[in-house]
């Protein structure tokens, strides 16, 4: 097959960005008729705090969100649903536009966060900062890339090190993470926004969420219900694993991903030189199931990189066949094998060591606040307010907030019993509600024992005081710390680390 250089440019990259837009995101769409949706954004975190929030949006649900969400998804080829793509790569903002450098982390502020935390913001623009500053990578690779088609050494060895110099960079970003991102507030406060709907039986959806409006679900009855219930859809939360950036890394580099729990074949730097000599470029081995699986929460663009970088770059390739490993005792400092060498395994390094940082994130942002459990809640002194209210007045207005209270409500604006939608830290368990049979666990179950189209559907919603249902929960000794993708975050995050170092030359 002809080699054909790739341009960034064909698969919405941009040279200076990266995978983020080349120009900052609309904060507001323009046309009048999204009005709605914007002015509820625009105090989306106001109306949350005020618990008014269900009562605005509740004329727009479900079907008038899933429909267009839906509709937008297909049109940029991804899942509809929070991903990495949508909180961090079309979430920021430039807050100086005069600045020397536009895109440094403290010069961009996000757009939207589901808490209004300042966690919340510094948690999106370490992952942004990061992909603004690796776009200089990226065009590296591609430099590499060609420059190992014309067998120019010395070009493949510069571009190596203008990938190692993003790369240094986007460590140093992370490790900013800690200075404004507190773990319990991350933990307790934001995470839960970031699920999704995949692995989340704990959470009471064991079947995923039904995308009301598509799918021809409008037309459910009784004799097809069973064709409904596979409409029901399942995707993984927001996840790191989703940014296409590491996995064009990995691909320039020959990183390989074998499946969770799973060893590769294991083989020494010299055997697979000699297999690369007699074989050629071998087929691709079976690959780790879930990052696969995590670029359909790309946009197409980017995922069509991925593949096309994949059956062109062969950076790893040529440094095998040309570095021998007489170089490591017999090779001089200026010889050009030996800087190609290092140039390569500087690059594996500095990847090593921010999966290295990253599960050192994991451990102290999930694992420790699960294990430590939240925090016991403070006595509330009576407020100032009850000593300017009769003594009568006072205990009627506590009795009626503690009744809305026990009925599922919430204090504040909003008389609607508490959403689960908006307030992901309580449990969700659907159950459907018949004026002659009971209700059970299941749904399913209810709609064969009614033998009639259920009349209505009520939510059950737990106390956020009981750890069951909840995504954030304190874990017993034993259990799994699961990523927003349902994944067994601390075993796949090790591996990958693993196969990174091994791949070293």
């Amino acid at each position: 097959m002809t080699y054909a250089p790739l341009r960034l440019e064909d698969y919405d990259i941009s040279p200076t960005h990266g995978f983020l837009p080349s120009e900052p995101p609309l904060r507001r769409l323009p046309d009048p008729y999204y009005a709605p949706w914007e002015d509820i954004m625009d105090r989306f975190n106001q109306y949350l705090l005020a618990h008014h929030i269900r009562r605005l949006v509740r004329k727009f649900l479900p079907a008038s969100i899933a429909v267009p969400w839906v509709a937008v998804a297909e049109f940029l080829q991804l899942n509809p649903v929070v991903c990495c793509a949508g909180v961090c790569h079309w979430n920021w903002q430039i807050l100086d536009d005069t600045a020397d450098d536009l895109m440094d982390i403290d010069n961009l502020g996000t757009i939207h966060t589901f808490s209004g935390s300042l966690d919340e913001s510094w948690f999106y623009l370490v992952t942004t900062a990061i992909e603004a500053k690796c776009a200089r990578g990226l065009s590296a690779i591609l430099d590499a890339t060609a420059a190992v088609e014309r067998d120019d050494m010395s070009q493949v060895t510069r571009s190596l090190h203008q990938i190692a110099y993003a790369l240094g960079e986007a460590n140093i970003i992370l490790e900013r993470m800690y200075e404004r991102c507190d773990p319990y507030v991350f933990y307790w406060k934001i995470r839960e926004f970031l699920a999704g709907w995949e692995n989340m039986e704990d959470a009471g959806l064991p079947y995923g969420v039904l995308y009301e409006g598509v799918d021809d679900t409008d037309t459910f009855s009784l004799d097809n219900w069973n064709s409904l219930f596979r409409r029901f859809r399942k995707y993984a939360g927001g996840s790191a694993a989703q940014t296409p950036l590491l996995q064009a890394l990995d691909i320039a580099l020959g990183i390989k991903h074998f499946p969770t729990g799973e060893r590769g074949p294991q083989s020494s730097v010299a055997e697979a030189r000699n297999k690369l000599r007699a074989q050629g470029v071998p087929e691709p081995p079976t690959v780790n199931s879930y990052l696969v699986q995590m670029r359909d929460y790309m946009p197409g663009g980017h995922r069509r990189f991925l593949e096309d970088l994949a059956a062109t770059c062969r950076i790893r390739e040529y440094v095998l066949l040309e570095c021998s490993d007489s170089l490591l005792h017999m090779g001089t400092a200026s010889d050009p094998r030996v800087l190609l060498r290092q140039a390569y395994n500087g690059c594996v390094d500095l990847i090593k060591t921010f999966r290295d940082k990253h599960i050192m994130i994991v451990s102290r942002y999930i694992i420790a606040p699960a294990k430590n459990g939240p925090m016991s809640p403070q006595r509330v002194a009576v407020p100032e307010s009850s000593k300017l209210m009769p003594p009568v007045a006072y205990m009627q207005a506590m009795a009626k907030q503690t009744s809305r209270l026990q009925s599922g409500g919430r204090m504040g604006g909003d008389s609607l019993s508490a959403d689960p939608t908006m307030y992901p830290q309580t449990n969700i368990a659907a159950t459907l509600k018949s004026s002659e049979q009971p209700v059970s666990k299941c749904p399913m179950q209810n709609m064969l024992a009614a033998n009639t189209r259920p009349k209505s559907v009520t939510v059950q919603v737990v106390s956020e005081a009981q750890d069951v249902g909840r995504l954030a929960r304190k874990l017993e000794d034993g259990a799994v710390a699961r990523g927003t993708g349902g994944t067994d975050a601390i075993q796949f995050l090790k591996q990958v680390r693993n196969e990174t170092a091994q791949t070293r030359i």
